[in-house]
């Protein structure tokens, strides 16, 4: 399947790297990315790898680390997934209405 990545999704996960850049090493930061892609090839095998979002049934809350995930949608008829946002799981939920 293709993965295909909103605007969203680069600003946010470039913030999680700008992030990491300033507070923490290099180590960190390739420890992200590489989880991260691990995490991608995963649902791009099996989209229903992980659990729908709560309150979007459409919406797939994959977990990256324990303090990282994002949000992705699976179009089987065209084989595309599609990476909305990340987000940091310490920041309050309700950010995430603004989002979907």
């Amino acid at each position: 399947m293709k993965v295909i990545w909103s605007a969203k999704a680069r600003i946010t996960y470039f913030n999680v790297l700008d992030y990491l850049e300033k507070h923490w090493t290099k180590k960190e930061i390739i420890q992200f990315s590489n989880r991260t892609e691990m995490v991608i090839r995963a649902i791009q095998k099996n989209p229903g790898i992980f659990r729908y979002s709560h309150k979007h049934r459409n919406i797939r809350k994959a977990i990256v680390d324990k303090n990282n995930s994002f949000f992705y949608q699976v179009d089987k008829a065209n084989r595309n997934i599609f990476l909305l946002t990340f987000f940091d799981n310490r920041q309050d939920p309700e950010k995430l209405k603004n989002i979907f």
